[in-house]
Formats: C-alpha cells, structure tokens, sequence
C-alpha cells in the first residue's frame, strides 16, 4: 500500500466514523440507524451487557471496524477501492478546510479587536 493509498482511506474511515457517529445524515439516516441500533441493544441481554452500541455511537470505536472493512476491500477490489473512498476523503479535506479558515476568522477578529488604533 503506498502513503497516498493510506492517507484517502484513513481520510475516508474518519469520514465515515464521523458520519455513523455523529451526524444525522440525509435523510436522517445515520440518526435513525443509530436510533435502531439502540432500541436493539435494549431489546437484547446480551447487546446491552456487551455495550454493542457504544460499537456504532463512538467514533472511535467504530473507526476501527470501518478501517477493517477498508482494509478487506483494499485487498479484495485492488486498487477500485480507492474510487469508493475518494469522495469520503475528499469530504473530510473539505472539513478540515473549513475549520482552518473559522480559526483563521476568529484570529483575524481577536487581533483586529485588540489592537490600539493608529494615532
């Protein structure tokens, strides 16, 4: 695998992770998977005693199966996987812009405000 290769799927699996973690999706589908997923683990002992949806509600626990399953399909597809992770690579560099230009803003703002004026 080269750095490029590794660097769009772990941009992709941190998108991912983030989606079915965090956001409500379009559609809501990601709430509602989440919503589904928790109304299972009450409805069954051993999910609820295993924390099974803590699997699909922490980011950082279900990064690792999403990286899994990136992996499987790296070494299964070859080199197509990268089309299918692309666009979630894409969307997370996309964020990361985002947020540098906010606290670029937010600098910007607190040193205008806190400069003497020129006399």
């Amino acid at each position: 695998m080269t750095l490029t290769t590794f660097i769009y799927l772990s941009l992709a699996a941190w998108r991912m992770a983030s989606l079915i973690a965090n956001e409500d999706g379009p559609w809501l589908i990601f709430k509602r998977f989440r919503q589904r997923a928790e109304q299972w683990c009450m409805k069954y002992r051993f999910c609820r005693e295993l924390n099974l949806y803590e699997l699909l509600a922490c980011e950082w626990c279900n990064s690792v199966w999403i990286g899994v399953l990136l992996t499987a399909l790296y070494l299964w597809l070859d080199g197509t996987i990268l089309y299918l992770a692309l666009p979630f690579a894409l969307s997370t560099v996309v964020i990361v812009i985002k947020y540098l230009v906010e606290i670029l803003q937010n600098a910007q703002t607190f040193l205008s405000g806190t400069r003497k004026p020129a006399e």
